[in-house]
């Protein structure tokens, strides 16, 4: 007579495939909640850019609803040549009250410093006709000082 044996069936899991699916599941919630920090922090620098551009918009249509001749719109540099590329030059105009994002209480300051410029193209009419150039820029407060958030250049033409 053979002698059969009998298998032992095994039900569930040992304890190291446990420890090893705990491991890979605890790895992809580490994923997810990288990505959800970064997602967070890329939001709020663009509702940094939004708020910024919507204040800048604000200051570019106010000078462009001004007359071409009103002293808002006085030359503040000489030549395209000599536009501010940075808040930090010299030849900027600026708001002096410091705006906030109204939904918001304790938020960033932005400020907007605008510089107008003539001489650009054009210099074959007379300097009553030629077109002024604007540039726009809008900074918030940083830890470590400001931050531009918003570039705009605009052409305001004697009509």
């Amino acid at each position: 007579m053979k002698k059969t044996r009998k298998r032992i069936s095994q039900d569930g899991f040992t304890l190291i495939e446990s420890l090893m699916a705990m491991a890979i599941f605890t790895i992809g919630i580490l994923g997810l909640f990288g990505m959800q920090t970064a997602a967070i922090k890329e939001n709020l620098a663009a509702n940094a850019i939004t708020i910024g551009s919507t204040w800048a918009t604000d200051r570019v249509e106010r000078l462009l609803a001004m007359d071409y001749s009103d002293p808002g719109l006085a030359l503040t540099v000489g030549t395209c040549a000599d536009l501010p590329e940075s808040y930090t030059d010299t030849g900027w105009s600026a708001d002096s009250p410091v705006l906030q994002d109204s939904g918001s209480t304790g938020g960033p300051e932005y400020r907007v410093y605008w510089a107008v410029a003539n001489d650009c193209t054009l210099t074959d009419l007379p300097v009553a006709q030629r077109p002024k150039y604007l540039r726009v820029i809008v900074t918030r407060e940083v830890g470590t000082g400001q931050e531009d958030v918003a570039i705009l250049n605009y052409i305001v033409q004697n009509i």
